[in-house]
């Protein structure tokens, strides 16, 4: 598994680095349609690395863009094993081979997202809502109604350890399975004759516009 690069011009792909190619052949089917899915599972896992190693980046008094980098991470972790009518979902005991530490520290996470960085339903978020009573001999009693919000933080290195641990391990899984099937899809191309593989259809991206943000994107 590794990134290509090409360019788009009217909707048609020319690929870097294949000064014998003729043209880039449209796959669909179940097989297409996975390793499709496999490599959107490494983007986002990708992702994750990417966020965690910008941390590192960020001094510590920026506290506030440290913990968007830390979210985002989580959540495109979390992605990968979340339901989807557009792809596949990962197994948490085929990706961590039933590794209990690991297991448990997914959950973790997986309740952390849906929890408190998505959804706003446990503790980690709290607001404390009181009044400032003045002086007995102070006229008003009451000098102020506040509330203070206040928000866990997790952004520990224990955590850090076990996020980028998850992604890296499931990454790991993703390209051996990415690779695994790109192999038998070549072995079952490389019995067509070439007139056959020459008539097929090109590759083409269709860029989306504002109603597909309400829609699930068409299976290959």
């Amino acid at each position: 598994m590794e990134h290509l690069t090409f360019t788009v011009t009217d909707r048609q792909f020319h690929l870097e680095g294949f000064p014998d190619a003729v043209k880039i052949v449209r796959l669909t089917g179940p097989k297409a349609q996975r390793l499709a899915d496999l490599m959107l599972h490494q983007e986002d896992l990708d992702a994750t690395l990417y966020y965690l190693d910008a941390i590192n980046h960020v001094p510590d008094q920026d506290h506030r863009l440290r913990e968007i980098l830390w979210e985002s991470a989580i959540v495109h972790l979390i992605k990968c094993f979340s339901d989807s009518e557009s792809r596949f979902s990962l197994n948490t005991a085929q990706a961590y081979k039933r590794d209990a530490g690991a297991l448990q520290a997914f959950k973790y996470f997986e309740s952390l997202r849906n929890k408190h960085i998505v959804h706003d339903d446990n503790s980690y978020t709290q607001c404390l809502v009181g009044t400032i009573l003045n002086k007995r001999e102070v006229s008003p009693k009451i000098a102020k109604v506040i509330a203070s919000p206040i928000v866990a933080s997790v952004l520990g290195q224990e955590n850090y350890q076990n996020l980028h641990l998850l992604a890296t391990q499931a990454r790991t899984w993703v390209v051996a399975q990415f690779d695994a099937l790109a192999d038998v899809i070549t072995r079952e191309l490389e019995t067509k004759s070439y007139e056959e593989l020459l008539a097929m259809d090109n590759i083409v991206y269709t860029t989306p516009g504002v109603s597909d943000v309400h829609t699930t994107r068409l299976r290959l």
